[in-house]
């Protein structure tokens, strides 16, 4: 039975394993949204934001985007290109941005993972970009839960979970999962037994 062993692990705002288990049996103690909304106010994060936008845009320069100019041909990544062997392209999943909400914060761009290139920057419009939305991890909506401008949608996750469905009844996460076990053996982790269970046992 899986357990949650690393909860601090959790990327803030992440509700991905919630979103896509199909018994509704992962719940989170707060509304995401608040919890870290709450947090960006709070910490008055957006010099940061800011700092780390120009770091990764002078990191990856094909990752500016320039007014009246095609955006750049960045594809999706190959690591990224089948979801638990479902071709990525055929799963309606990624981030759509409205431009007359966008402020051009960038919080979206840096609060999605590097390796990931799903978003861009148009520096003269001080307008983020979706470049790759194929890379963006299946039912991860993190940069929408941290826009306070609500200026980033996703389509519904309904799909999404019932693909998640059909992988489960087909056996193939059941595979994944104990592959994953036997490469990874101290995921095993032994829970000490209540009262109740000891006694159970040893009736």
């Amino acid at each position: 039975m899986p357990i949650v062993a690393n909860p601090g692990n959790c990327v803030l705002g992440c509700t991905t394993c919630a979103k896509l288990c199909p018994e509704d049996a992962i719940t989170f103690p707060d509304d995401p949204k608040k919890f870290v909304r709450s947090i960006i106010i709070k910490e008055k994060v957006y010099p940061i934001v800011k700092r780390e936008l120009g770091e990764r845009l002078n990191k990856y320069p094909d990752h500016k985007v320039s007014t009246g100019k095609a955006i750049t041909d960045i594809s999706i990544k190959p690591e990224f290109s089948k979801w638990h062997g479902v071709n990525r392209k055929t799963i309606n999943w990624g981030p759509r941005i409205d431009e007359k909400k966008c402020i051009g914060c960038g919080m979206c761009v840096v609060q999605c993972s590097e390796k990931r290139s799903v978003f861009g920057y148009d520096e003269q419009r001080r307008k983020a970009v979706v470049l790759v939305p194929e890379n963006c991890m299946v039912g991860c909506n993190n940069c929408q839960i941290a826009c306070l401008w609500d200026a980033i949608t996703f389509p519904s996750i309904s799909e999404v979970r019932e693909l998640a469905r059909k992988l489960i009844a087909s056996g193939r996460i059941k595979e994944e999962l104990d592959a994953k076990l036997q490469q990874n053996p101290h995921l095993f982790i032994e829970l000490p037994c209540t009262s109740l269970e000891k006694t159970k046992l040893n009736q």
